[in-house]
């Protein structure tokens, strides 16, 4: 652990050159205690628990870090600590379902509108929506099968850029089933051979609640799939 800590430490001294000088940090372990107070007080301040006494709380930090005497019993902080967790996990619960209802209902009067304006545009019965942008020919793609595409994607409900494989890296190739997300696996199996189509889903069928990478959870995306070959199996 020791030496774990002085490369953490040689790394973070490297990192932190140049950097803010206000407050002044002498050394590696300046920095690592610094970043540490930050990530506890980012914690608090994105919890339930943002309006502690700061003066009781770095007393208490302070206090414990000297093994010096503690005001409260082992058994009240055990049965309190066990009270904040579970105020924590409900106030963070509560907040999610306040945040999927109120995509739920952003979500619902886009598709709304989205079909009333484009007849174009179908429901899948898994739940998301599909437009035909090219025909393409031959046997549609299935479970399973390997296949090449390039994509553009967005995020739905305010039309981003995200990511795409045009101009920027080769055509994928990937069997359909594989990792990906849940309403991907059926949309590709709309498709045959040189067809483009453009899928709206739901956050629930893309990257879920939990979100991917740059993706935050909840959030709705567009897909524009271009199917150039279906290997035989």
């Amino acid at each position: 652990m020791k030496k774990y800590l002085y490369f953490l430490a040689a790394g973070i001294m490297l990192a932190s050159c140049g950097q803010n000088k206000t407050p002044q940090l002498n050394d590696a372990m300046d920095s690592i205690s610094w970043i540490l107070g930050r990530s506890t007080a980012e914690s608090l301040n994105n919890g339930p628990f943002k309006d502690i006494d700061q003066e009781v709380f770095i007393e208490a930090v302070r206090t414990t870090l000297n093994n010096g005497a503690q005001p409260i019993s082992d058994s009240i902080y055990q049965e309190t600590m066990a009270m904040l967790m579970h105020a924590a996990q409900t106030s963070a619960m509560q907040q999610s379902s306040q945040q999927s209802q109120a995509i739920d209902r952003q979500q619902e009067e886009y598709f709304a509108k989205l079909t009333a304006e484009n007849p174009n545009v179908k429901r899948h019965p898994s739940g998301f929506y599909y437009e035909v942008l090219k025909t393409g020919t031959g046997p549609n793609a299935k479970y399973a099968s390997l296949i090449s595409f390039d994509y553009r994607s967005f995020t739905m409900l305010d039309g981003q850029p995200f990511d795409q494989t045009y101009g920027k890296r080769e055509a994928i190739s990937h069997v359909i089933g594989k990792p990906m997300f849940p309403g991907l696996i059926d949309a590709l199996q709309l498709m045959n051979k040189g067809s483009i189509y453009r899928f709206y889903f739901p956050y629930e069928l893309a990257f879920g609640p939990q979100g991917s990478g740059s993706i935050p959870g909840y959030t709705p995306m567009i897909y524009e799939v271009e199917l150039h070959n279906i290997a035989k199996i």
